[in-house]
């Protein structure tokens, strides 16, 4: 297979808590279950390094060259489709991340924000950080207001999915029909 084979995008955004990632593996088990070769990224996890460049203190640059190397090695091994998961408050940034997955327009790599009611957040993120320092689980509940603003007003979403009362599975099941997959 060659690297000019154009591999399809779907981008999940939304605050912490949400369920990205867990929509990330359930978008993964039914893309299996219906044999189609897929590739699943959480891009928080291709922006850890240190040190940082001065001129990327968050990681966004890194994340976006890292994302177009590993899609480019995942359309050469004859992956059809790549699914990211991250927060996208940013046009610059989700325009550099559709590039990255060589996506020509939203529809071959649309955004789909997954939103939740504050009390289903603070409930998942008290789960999630159970075991952790207590001012890291405050700082997450802290910021999930200033977050769901900061989203809200990017507008930068083609589709949006109110998680609250959906297991994973239907969660997954509503962004295949809104990516038109």
């Amino acid at each position: 297979m060659t690297d000019s084979k154009r591999t399809r995008g779907l981008i999940l955004n939304g605050a912490s808590g949400v369920g990205k990632s867990r929509t990330l593996q359930e978008l993964g088990a039914l893309l299996g279950e219906n044999a189609v070769a897929h590739a699943l990224v959480d891009l928080d996890f291709l922006t850890l390094s240190w040190p940082r460049p001065q001129d990327d203190p968050w990681g966004g640059q890194v994340a976006r060259e890292n994302l177009a190397a590993v899609t480019s090695n995942y359309r050469r091994n004859g992956i059809e489709r790549v699914v990211v998961a991250h927060v996208y408050t940013d046009r610059t940034h989700l325009d550099g991340c559709r590039a990255a997955l060589g996506a020509a327009s939203a529809d071959e790599a649309p955004l789909i924000r997954l939103r939740a009611s504050r009390a289903v957040v603070e409930q998942r993120l008290r789960a999630r950080h159970a075991a952790d320092a207590p001012w890291e689980l405050d700082g997450f509940l802290a910021g999930h207001d200033a977050l769901t603003h900061a989203l809200d007003a990017a507008d930068l979403d083609d589709d949006i999915i109110d998680v609250d009362g959906l297991d994973p599975r239907a969660v997954a099941e509503r962004v295949i029909e809104a990516a038109g997959w």
